[in-house]
């Protein structure tokens, strides 16, 4: 079985190479007959072309598309490098302007208050609310000892922050006036009544051990006094700094004294800068 069909297998070969020949001949003659058939041909693979073409052209389309995506991508990249950069410079200019205002408020500081101020930076603090405490920049290399008292700039207004309580060399510890280890000998600035500003847990104030003889009225003003009650000696704070407002007042259980609740002048959370005061005559 395998003999009987090589030979036909080969008549078939030779057939169809005799066929291609001739055609290739025919296409390559000159002639009519040649001319039409060349004609049919044509039209017979145009669609063929066509469809290649086509495929040829989505190809194209399509790497051009993959190149745009990537061109896309890498000019998101760059615009997103670029608005990180801008957003940056933006908060580092906001911060310089924030830090200049300070700095103008505390130079004024230094040429309306009669005393010697040392501008110190804020470098740590205690993180609970228990003490109040704030480590700075400057120490006793800098002309800083313990009982030196510290001002900051309320608005513009020379007000009392606390006192040196250690000093190193190079740094400070500052304990400020809302710590409930502080006591600061205040006046009403309006009545001139005298009390005692204690620091209270969370930050708060209060003006205790004011005679009931005296008048203290909400939104009087509250003032160092410069002086010190029932001792001798000179008190270790400025005269006349300010130290807050009167927001409430009542009647202690002795009924022989009164207590004010006094609104903080600074806000001790958000300080940054400070004047250390290493030297002052007292009015």
């Amino acid at each position: 079985m395998l003999t009987g069909n090589r030979p036909r297998s080969r008549s078939g070969l030779l057939f169809a190479a005799f066929t291609i020949i001739s055609l290739l001949m025919l296409l390559s003659s000159r002639t009519e007959q040649a001319a039409m058939l060349q004609q049919a041909s044509t039209r017979a693979l145009n669609p063929v072309r066509s469809g290649v073409a086509g495929i040829g052209s989505g190809i194209a389309g399509l790497f051009r598309a993959v190149g745009e995506i990537d061109r896309l991508r890498s000019e998101n990249d760059r615009l997103q490098r670029e608005l990180a950069g801008t957003q940056q410079r933006m908060t580092q200019l906001q911060e310089a302007a924030a830090e200049n205002g300070t700095l103008r408020q505390l130079l004024g500081l230094t040429k309306s208050l009669d005393m010697k101020l040392l501008p110190v930076r804020i470098i740590s603090r205690d993180p609970s609310n228990f003490t109040w405490e704030v480590g700075i920049d400057a120490g006793t290399a800098d002309g800083v000892r313990p009982g030196m008292p510290v001002v900051g700039s309320a608005d513009g207004a020379g007000a009392l922050a606390g006192i040196v309580v250690s000093a190193d060399s190079d740094t400070a510890r500052v304990r400020f006036i809302v710590d409930t280890r502080s006591t600061v000998v205040a006046a009403d600035q309006q009545s001139r009544a005298l009390g005692e500003i204690q620091g209270q847990l969370g930050g708060q104030l209060v003006l205790v051990n004011v005679p009931v003889t005296e008048r203290l009225a909400v939104g009087d003003t509250v003032i160092s006094a410069g002086l010190v009650l029932g001792a001798a000696g000179r008190s270790a704070y400025p005269k006349g700094l300010l130290i807050g407002t009167i927001q409430a007042i009542q009647q202690d259980t002795n009924a022989l004294t009164r207590t004010g609740f006094v609104r903080p002048a600074l806000d001790f959370n958000r300080l940054e800068r400070l004047l250390v005061v290493t030297s002052f005559t007292q009015r």
